[in-house]
């Protein structure tokens, strides 16, 4: 949103955005390894002294240089670590646009890297607390509250939607291509069943029932990993074992996933995207779309018909 609304980010921002990436680098190549030794695929030679340095590596107090770079970069080439980043949907990886940043690894490297958006945007970094972000669009002011969506930040959506009288809307993101990744809440489930679980106990909840005048959007991200996975043959065979009705298209797949996320509440008006959060022209054109869907929301809650 701020890239659509304000072209960017503020240069603090940015700024901080250069440590958030290169420890991002650093998270993603030393869980790599740790993968790889669960997984038995041997890292051969030299770079098992590298392996060794990352798996002791404490992320937060490595300075990076010049050396560790050459590290990652021989290490992301080794065909082990690269077999283990072909598996990586099948367990949890934080850092998945690992791929993203080794592309760009020389110019992150740079003594003098200034993150660019498309590093922001990728760049990951877990949300705790609220955070807040305020931006005027098209002569209207915005109020966006960002919330995580992890255990114990899910414990803070209700004070937030009972507290802010002024709440007209809430997103939901669910990610798409997690109907094989394994969850780390719950043994035995997947990260996209964990997802839709939260989501009916929060159609469910008392909180959400009793203001009902706020409308409900679900985003189904990370429409570009769908598709990627889509084209390898045993996530194929992974999703079509789940859902014995999809078609083999990719909006095939959206629809399955959508239908999923609401089943049981078809009464509830829920307005459903299938995005890709990265792909800025296709969220300026949901956010019109979503705009319009508040606008027409609050008029019909105050008696107007549209």
């Amino acid at each position: 949103m701020k890239i659509i609304t304000s072209g960017g980010f503020g240069e603090e921002e940015v700024k901080g955005h250069r440590e958030i990436v290169i420890k991002n680098v650093l998270i993603g190549i030393q869980e790599l390894v740790k993968q790889a030794e669960k997984l038995e695929y041997h890292v051969e030679g030299e770079n098992r002294k590298h392996c060794r340095f990352f798996t002791q590596m404490a992320v937060v107090e490595t300075e990076w240089n010049e050396k560790i770079a050459e590290k990652v970069k021989v290490l992301w080439q080794d065909a082990a670590i690269q077999k283990t980043w072909q598996a990586a949907p099948g367990f949890q990886l934080q850092m998945n646009h690992m791929d993203y940043f080794m592309d760009h690894l020389d110019r992150i490297s740079s003594p003098d890297y200034v993150p660019t958006n498309e590093d922001v945007l990728r760049a990951r970094q877990r949300t705790t607390g609220e955070q807040s972000t305020f931006f005027v669009f098209e002569k209207v002011g915005w109020h966006l509250i960002d919330v995580g969506g992890q255990r114990p930040e899910r414990a803070k959506w209700e004070s937030i939607i009972t507290s802010k009288d002024s709440v007209n809307a809430i997103i939901f993101f669910g990610a798409l291509d997690e109907f094989n990744m394994a969850s780390t809440e719950e043994t035995g489930k997947t990260k996209m069943e964990i997802s839709i679980q939260v989501f009916h106990e929060l159609l469910h909840s008392e909180t959400y029932t009793a203001r009902r005048n706020i409308t409900l959007i679900l985003f189904l991200n990370k429409l570009d990993l769908l598709t990627s996975k889509l084209n390898k043959e045993d996530d194929k065979k992974a999703f079509h074992n789940l859902f014995p009705s999809w078609d083999g298209t990719t909006d095939g797949a959206c629809e399955c996933v959508r239908l999923k996320f609401v089943e049981g509440f078809q009464e509830i008006p829920i307005r459903s995207h299938s995005i890709c959060a990265l792909d800025t022209s296709l969220m300026t054109t949901v956010f019109q779309e979503v705009r319009q869907t508040i606008f027409e929301n609050r008029l019909l809650s105050s008696g107007v018909n549209v």
